[in-house]
């Protein structure tokens, strides 16, 4: 993914919305910013945010971009699981 951003006046530059929602980037989440003074490269890094499902902002991980806490993480392995015992006994899976 490429953007072409201008910053503005005050030396902000807006996320385009197509990523915030690729990444699931929500207001007053956090990020670090480092320059690289060879070439002037800048990275800008999330350190800072909530869960997907349950927006708790502790025990987080990152699962392909986005913060899940260990708890919904844990939950989701569980239903995963229930889910996959269910179609191997032949039943019925509910969602």
């Amino acid at each position: 993914m490429k953007f072409n951003k201008k910053m503005s006046k005050s030396g902000s530059i807006t996320l385009p919305a197509t990523l915030r929602r690729e990444y699931g980037l929500a207001e007053d989440e956090r990020f670090s910013i480092v320059v690289d003074g060879e070439d002037g490269t800048i990275i800008l890094q999330r350190t800072q945010g909530q869960c997907l499902f349950c927006k708790s902002d502790d025990q987080l991980i990152t699962y392909y971009g986005r913060f899940v806490c260990s708890p919904c993480a844990n939950n989701m392995e569980a239903l995963a699981a229930e889910q996959e015992f269910a179609k191997a006994a032949g039943q019925k899976v509910n969602q």
